[in-house]
């Protein structure tokens, strides 16, 4: 269980990302090709793919958020000395925790009250909840991910600045994504190889 749950928490957004891509790539597939060799086509498929869509980028807000790897500006951060610098990022880590809370409320209501007033989508039979519900996973993964860098921040508040950012979870352990190529490692066996030539002078 303890193996399983570990495997999901490194590749729970990947896989929803992944799954619902396929999908949209597939629904958009069909639909020009039943639309320009058939001349038919479902009158629901632009408002799926738009769904698929939806979700699969509110599926990223966890993962980019779990390797920190959301848009940030460092320049005003390095004038300060390193200790400074890891109190600015976790009082950061701290706002978009806030954030991400707020967020997640405010999709809380918007589905409640979808549901309350049965809001449907035009083309699709749907409550408006199949697409509301995607903001709700996006901000709630926020959520979980945001206090999962705070606890390894304090956790390694001792350690070297690269290794508390931990930028693209690069420090994690087993944070191998199932959908990873391999070419990275091939890069970053070459990168060792390059430096382990240069400290050695050739």
């Amino acid at each position: 269980m303890k193996k399983t749950l570990r495997w999901l928490d490194v590749n729970f957004e990947a896989i929803l990302m992944v799954l619902f891509f396929s999908l949209m790539i597939l629904l958009v597939t069909v639909q020009v090709v039943l639309r320009f060799i058939f001349k038919t086509g479902f009158s629901w498929g632009e408002e799926v793919a738009r769904l698929l869509f939806v979700w699969m980028s509110f599926s990223s807000f966890g993962y980019l958020t779990r390797g920190s790897r959301h848009v940030r500006v460092g320049f005003f951060r390095e004038l300060f000395p390193i200790r400074t610098q890891k109190a600015i990022l976790i009082l950061c880590d701290v706002l978009f925790l806030v954030f991400s809370a707020g967020g997640l409320r405010a999709m809380v209501q918007l589905c409640s009250d979808a549901w309350r007033f049965q809001d449907m989508l035009t083309a699709v039979p749907w409550n408006y909840n199949a697409l509301y519900l995607a903001g709700m996973l996006g901000f709630f993964m926020m959520v979980v991910r945001n206090v999962q860098i705070l606890v390894w921040k304090f956790r390694h508040w001792g350690d070297d600045l690269e290794r508390f950012v931990n930028y693209d979870g690069d420090y994690y352990e087993n944070n191998r994504i199932c959908f990873e190529p391999k070419v990275k490692d091939v890069l970053e066996l070459a990168e060792k190889e390059a430096a382990e030539l240069l400290e050695k002078g050739e």
